[in-house]
């Protein structure tokens, strides 16, 4: 599953790169402004981030404040993880709802060039939130998991 998912990142980020320089090159050898490249970049780029933030990025690599788990001895630094992802994810989880039938919603909305659905668009942050509310799960019972263990 990883490597599909690395893959799928791989090939998104790939025609990014290879809608943009036919960009460039339709821009300056051409004469085109070639207006539906810039909106496949965009589209394709929204997916890229959330894609690989949801399924590719280890939580070890998430951007996060830890000045206080650095001063904490390793129960204290498990119980601060299990209280961040049980905020964090309880955040998420009363989003999600609203996320969801946001997205829905637009599928009214179109691109103004391609006119490409904009539920269709933004899917990403939604499978993004339940992607991550999975890996906070996860990691929620592992570290509780291991508590038990230890007291065992």
């Amino acid at each position: 599953m990883k490597r599909l998912a690395r893959s799928i990142a791989a090939v998104m980020f790939a025609a990014v790169f290879l809608v943009f320089c036919y960009k460039i090159v339709m821009r300056y050898a051409a004469h085109d402004a070639v207006a539906w490249a810039d909106e496949i970049c965009v589209v394709l780029f929204i997916w890229v981030v959330f894609w690989a933030n949801a399924f590719l990025v280890p939580d070890s690599a998430q951007i996060r404040f830890d000045l206080l788990c650095r001063a904490l001895p390793p129960g204290g630094v498990r119980v601060v993880t299990v209280a961040r992802n049980l905020l964090v994810g309880g955040l998420l989880a009363a989003a999600l709802p609203g996320v969801v039938d946001y997205t829905l919603f637009l599928w009214r909305e179109r691109t103004p060039v391609l006119g490409l659905r904009q539920d269709y668009i933004y899917a990403c942050f939604a499978l993004f939130i339940a992607a991550a509310l999975v890996r906070m799960a996860v990691q929620i019972w592992r570290l509780c998991g291991r508590r038990w263990q230890s007291e065992l």
